[in-house]
């Protein structure tokens, strides 16, 4: 169950920002890079290498959001890429790295599955263990998402601040990294 679940978020989770972009935005780039993450995602996973659409998503998302807004459209004083709601599609970037990481679980699933299972584990056992350390991950990692997208939102919305989108998704995609690899370092560690 966690396996499939797992894998479902490592293919749907990278194609948020581009149905936001379909939505908001360009309707044509949206709807082409939501498809091609798609397939690739798919592709990936029949492959074993489920993170691949994620890191696709991930590269194009920031490439979208870089042409949208900060530097590039100051310099050149056109959005190369219109959306009508910058920061919204800034937030969804975080949900594309919460797939990456739902990725690399996932890899860890089978690869862990394939060990005890060459050595003669029992498959019941091992799979309950592999479960319940699955679950216990996505909860944090999901606990640090939410605190994440809080603190962007808040960010955000509040003029006082005065930090653009870009830039919090910026800070917060490095505090959601930095959080997760804390996470995962004190699982390796027990």
């Amino acid at each position: 169950m966690i396996r499939q679940m797992l894998l479902m978020i490592s293919i749907i989770l990278p194609a948020i920002p581009f149905i936001i972009l379909l939505i908001l935005g360009d309707v044509m780039i949206g709807l082409s890079l939501m498809l091609i993450t798609m397939a690739i995602g798919i592709i990936g996973a029949l492959l074993n290498n489920p993170q691949s659409g994620s890191w696709f998503s991930l590269v194009m998302s920031l490439i979208i959001s870089l042409a949208s807004q900060g530097y590039i459209p100051y310099v050149f004083h056109i959005a190369l890429v219109q959306i009508t709601n910058p920061a919204l599609f800034n937030g969804s970037i975080v949900l594309v790295e919460f797939s990456l990481i739902s990725s690399y679980l996932y890899r860890n699933y089978l690869k862990y599955t394939r060990e005890f299972s060459s050595k003669g584990y029992d498959k019941a056992e091992f799979n309950y263990a592999l479960n319940e350390l699955s679950k216990w991950v996505l909860t944090l990692l999901g606990i640090a998402l939410a605190i994440t997208l809080a603190l962007y939102y808040v960010i955000t919305t509040t003029p006082v601040l005065m930090i653009d989108p870009f830039t919090a998704l910026v800070i917060f995609a490095a505090a959601y990294i930095v959080i997760s690899r804390y996470v995962i370092a004190r699982i390796r560690s027990s």
